[in-house]
């Protein structure tokens, strides 16, 4: 599997965005099974991916939390005992982003220009992390 180092999912840093236009925001690179145990899941999470960060884009906060939920929880259905390693990354991965999100939502609802119309979704995007790391 391929990781991009630099791939940061958030909408303060837009010029390091994720494509729009990417196929698959998650590639395998090497696989003993050349995806094939995985290629339904994988096509399912990147689709969740992809749409994440259009309504990320678009300041639909509680949209792409759950899209990134959609996506985790997709992962947790790889059960093939090769897929595993792959899983764990995808997860961390998704992880990251819902709490690149967090992060970029509590600098708007704190200090000099904060907002508490984001603080429902800052909230939602706490739950949602914790219910997820519970599963792992």
């Amino acid at each position: 599997m391929e990781e991009n180092k630099h791939w940061i999912f958030s909408k303060v840093n837009a010029e390091n965005k994720f494509s729009k236009n990417s196929i698959e925001a998650i590639h395998l690179e090497s696989c003993p099974q050349n995806g094939d145990n995985c290629k339904a899941h994988r096509a399912v999470i990147n689709e969740c991916l992809k749409n994440s960060f259009d309504c990320l884009l678009d300041s639909q906060y509680e949209k792409s939390i759950n899209e990134l939920k959609t996506a985790f929880e997709k992962t947790l259905d790889m059960e093939h005992e090769t897929c595993a390693k792959c899983a764990e990354l995808f997860r961390l991965r998704i992880t990251a982003s819902l709490e690149q999100i967090q992060g970029e939502l509590q600098q708007m609802t704190t200090g000099f220009f904060k907002s508490s119309r984001h603080k429902p979704s800052l909230e939602y995007a706490t739950t949602v992390i914790n219910e997820l790391k519970g599963k792992v």
